[in-house]
């Protein structure tokens, strides 16, 4: 059974100003696998606070990230390779600004994908 296994993340870690390469801080808000098969399947539903998804894949599949509402998507447009490792940002919706401000997802969105047969 294949899966591509989704990390969330709220930021980016803090680095010093001399490093060139932002990475994600640990631990994840939450980890989970979900099934690839030759129909869509989804994954559940974005926390609030998740501004980043980190993405892999045993197994070559398409994925998109779409509005968790309306029973799924349809199209499933990006291309995962076996064993790649992506990382994309979640479409967010400012709500304040200031020390201990995360942003907040504006509608709900989850994860879909599907086989490449």
């Amino acid at each position: 059974m294949s899966k591509i296994y989704v990390s969330e993340f709220t930021d980016v870690a803090q680095m010093s100003q001399g490093d060139s390469v932002e990475m994600f801080a640990s631990p994840a808000l939450t980890s989970y696998t979900v099934i690839v098969s030759a129909a869509v399947s989804g994954g559940p539903v974005f926390k609030p606070t998740t501004k980043f998804v980190e993405i892999s894949a045993d197994t070559t599949c398409s994925f998109r990230i779409d509005f968790a509402s309306g029973g799924g998507c349809a199209l499933t447009d990006t291309r995962l390779n076996a064993n790649e490792r992506i990382q994309r940002r979640v479409p967010t919706n400012a709500q304040g600004a200031g020390p201990g401000y995360y942003p907040v997802l504006s509608t709900a969105y989850a994860i879909f994908t599907t086989a490449n047969i």
